[in-house]
């Protein structure tokens, strides 16, 4: 028998899905096991962590608008870094994020779901100016150690 039209898109349905989870596995695996992307992140905090004075923000509770301009050079270098990927391996941006999406929507608990989570975190301001004050402070501790020796 000859394979109906609605056999022939099923078909690609099927493999459109296949790729669309491969996209997410490739961004996971580059995301959670790369060290030039991890280390890129970490570089980035250690440089300008003396930025924030967590004092004045525990005191106070209001952020300054130099962690604002801070925050969006971070998340570029995060677009930049995930859109390069992306580009290396011939993907978009928008096609991640449309495969991320599609399968966060079909499965509410999956992988996908819990990497799209961890993604927007990522991409949190509150989440960013966590991670940043407690560089500070660690910098701050390590500073004190050394004065006190």
């Amino acid at each position: 028998p000859m394979p109906t039209d609605e056999s022939k898109s099923e078909a690609k349905d099927e493999s459109k899905s296949e790729e669309e989870v491969d996209v997410v596995k490739a961004v996971g695996q580059f995301f959670y096991e790369n060290a030039s992307f991890g280390a890129t992140f970490e570089s980035f905090v250690s440089s300008n962590c003396h930025i924030i004075d967590d004092a004045e923000i525990e005191s106070t509770g209001l952020m300054k608008v130099e962690y604002t301009a801070l925050y969006e050079r971070y998340q570029a270098l995060f677009e930049s870094s995930i859109e390069d990927f992306l580009a290396s391996i011939g993907r978009t941006a928008g096609e991640f994020a449309e495969a991320l999406e599609r399968g966060a929507e079909d499965d509410p608990e999956g992988e996908e779901a819990i990497f799209a989570q961890i993604i927007t975190a990522t991409a949190d301001f509150d989440i960013f100016m966590q991670m940043m004050r407690e560089a500070a402070r660690e910098r701050k501790r390590e500073e004190e150690r050394k004065d006190a020796s």
